[in-house]
């Protein structure tokens, strides 16, 4: 069986989601329920350990799962046949098919993978879709699914306790979950574990805020989601950050600081956008440094990464500088 996805590996480890690999243990055991199998066994490995390892390992591996009878789940399978495998993984591949054949009722393969890459594994092997005939596909969640997660990683990392701003079905949920959507379909979409990490980054912010609610002695709930914790301050908070100042106080730059503050007014109008639930105005954040040695180039990028930090569009500030390269 072969499962695939559009995007990235979709399992999210520690909590029950119907990812590729938890999809993978279900289907084990039911193959073991029904008597297809003689146990539920499933022994995980992924294309580059086995075209790293070569076929004395893979066959060490087939011939455990054998023993009990069970699944061998390969995730990333493509790896066997990636131009850059060595020849190990595709004799890796031959092994599996051929063990896979000659075991039925005690060898079952799942091969994982994304969509395109996993060509490169039929093409190896003409007979690989007849031995293996069913493809089971993986879409990315939608927005309400991606809510239903967020909402269900809240209730059990902080025992259904947590008060979010505006609620769990709130219109600030909804701007946090349509943000995190827009990367669907883009290589790399990490869907449920998108959702793990959008939750530490808003556990992040919480904590940022909360030290320095203590630090004033103020009286802060740590039982609580603010708007700003869900997704980032306000655009216009920047002009008050160190940041701002620093590159308003450069000697001269007028265009440039020009520019600086038309952007951030246009991401402040794609913020009020989303808090009326309008769909935020498309333009790139790259920009394209020109100008003379010692104009300020270096300086005004570190300043400008730190303001795609100050704005939350950006884990952090910090930037590598990558030298000219001398002929």
């Amino acid at each position: 069986m072969v499962f695939t996805s559009p995007s990235r590996q979709i399992s999210f480890s520690g909590l029950n989601r119907s990812g590729k690999t938890t999809v993978a243990r279900i289907y084990a055991k039911f193959l073991a329920s029904v008597e297809v199998l003689p146990s539920s066994t499933l022994k995980e490995t992924s294309g580059a350990t086995l075209a790293h390892e070569g076929p004395k390992y893979t066959q060490e591996l087939i011939d455990e799962v054998k023993a009990q009878g069970g699944v061998l789940f390969v995730d990333e399978a493509y790896q066997l046949t990636a131009p850059y495998a060595p020849v190990s993984g595709r004799q890796a591949l031959d092994l599996i098919l051929t063990e896979t054949e000659n075991n039925i009722g005690r060898l079952v393969v799942i091969l994982v993978g994304y969509n395109k890459e996993m060509e490169s594994v039929f093409e190896h092997n003409p007979g690989l879709a007849s031995r293996i005939p069913y493809t089971m596909q993986f879409s990315d969640f939608q927005d309400v699914e991606l809510w239903q997660i967020l909402r269900d990683c809240i209730d059990e990392k902080y025992s259904k306790k947590m008060v979010v701003a505006g609620g769990m079905d709130g219109l600030i949920m909804r701007i946090a979950i349509r943000r995190l959507a827009r990367g669907r379909g883009i290589r790399g979409f990490g869907n449920a574990r998108a959702v793990n990490n959008l939750l530490t980054k808003i556990s992040e912010r919480q904590a940022k805020r909360l030290t320095a609610e203590i630090r004033r002695r103020g009286k802060p709930r740590y039982l609580e989601f603010t708007q700003e914790d869900l997704i980032g301050p306000r655009p216009s908070v920047v002009f008050d950050r160190p940041a701002w100042a620093k590159l308003k106080k450069l000697t001269g730059l007028a265009s440039v600081k020009a520019s600086a503050t038309t952007m951030i007014e246009m991401i402040q109008t794609n913020y009020e956008r989303e808090m009326k639930e309008l769909k935020p105005l498309d333009f790139p954040l790259n920009r394209v440094f020109l100008g003379s040695p010692g104009t300020g180039k270096t300086t005004v990028a570190k300043l400008y990464g730190q303001i795609m930090a100050d704005l939350s569009l950006l884990s952090t500030g910090e930037g590598k500088h990558v030298p000219p390269i001398s002929v």
